[in-house]
């Protein structure tokens, strides 16, 4: 579902990234970055502007609701910018692509179709076609209401709650296609990853830049001196033979000669 997009298609995994960084700048508290991100993501395709909400709802709950408004002035400003002059050079192609296209109205029909839930009751005719956009609507509100009522908190709640919205959307616009899915499914897989942290090197593996293990400073040890040594005060007799062996241990020459030379 993500080779086919990198393979063939213009702007939809560009697109998927502009997202991703929105989001993330959004959960960091940079309204402006992400609301950059979200201006050029809007002005590729109308799939990004469900974003726009979501970032919303995470700036508030990260850096309030000042955040939220410039991020939004950013947001609209910059896709405004650069949507606006395409409008007015071609604004009759801008029509058919943007709004008649995704609902199924347009002229040419695209050859991706896929047997999703809207795309049934669009083919009915003007009733069946009415049908599937009261469903996107009704989904759409739906999902904006859990939004208000239960806002993302962090990075992942906010690209689930994303991934969410356009799955409902993708699966109830008239002229959806499987290839959608593609957003979606980045969305919730980058979001675990980047909350998931730093990985544990797995045991028996070589980890670059990896400090070795320093064993522990021991004491050297020292025989056991447990024979108690004779006193040799009282008698003149010889006490080599009878000291203990500790004696010749503790010094590092032997004994050479008869008359004790050392």
């Amino acid at each position: 579902m993500v080779a086919l997009p990198l393979c063939v298609s213009g702007v939809d995994l560009p697109l998927t990234g502009l997202c991703c960084v929105a989001l993330a700048l959004a959960a960091r508290g940079r309204p402006v970055a992400a609301g950059a991100a979200l201006a050029v993501a809007c002005s590729l395709k109308w799939t990004a502007w469900p974003a726009i909400a979501v970032a919303v709802a995470l700036l508030v709950c990260v850096a309030g609701r000042r955040a939220a408004v410039r991020c939004v002035g950013t947001a609209v400003a910059g896709a405004a910018l650069l949507i606006v002059p395409s409008a007015l050079l071609s604004s009759a192609a801008m029509v058919e692509q943007v709004l008649a296209f995704p609902t199924g109205r347009g002229d040419v029909q695209t050859p991706a179709a896929s047997p999703l839930p809207g795309r049934l009751p669009a083919g009915l005719r003007t009733a069946g076609w009415c049908v599937a956009v009261g469903l996107l609507v009704c989904g759409a509100f739906t999902v904006a209401v859990s939004r208000v009522l239960r806002p993302p908190a962090h990075l992942r709640a906010a690209a689930d709650r994303l991934a969410i919205g356009l799955c409902v959307a993708f699966a109830l616009v008239p002229a959806g296609r499987f290839g959608y899915l593609a957003l979606p499914l980045v969305l919730m897989g980058w979001a675990r990853l980047s909350a998931a942290g730093p990985r544990q090197p797995v045991p028996g593996l070589s980890v670059r830049d990896a400090e070795p293990a320093l064993a522990p400073l021991t004491a050297p040890s020292r025989p056991p001196c447990a024979a108690p040594r004779p006193p040799c005060a009282a008698s003149r007799s010889p006490c080599a033979a009878s000291r203990s062996p500790c004696a010749a241990s503790r010094s590092p020459y032997a004994s050479v000669g008869a008359g004790g030379e050392r």
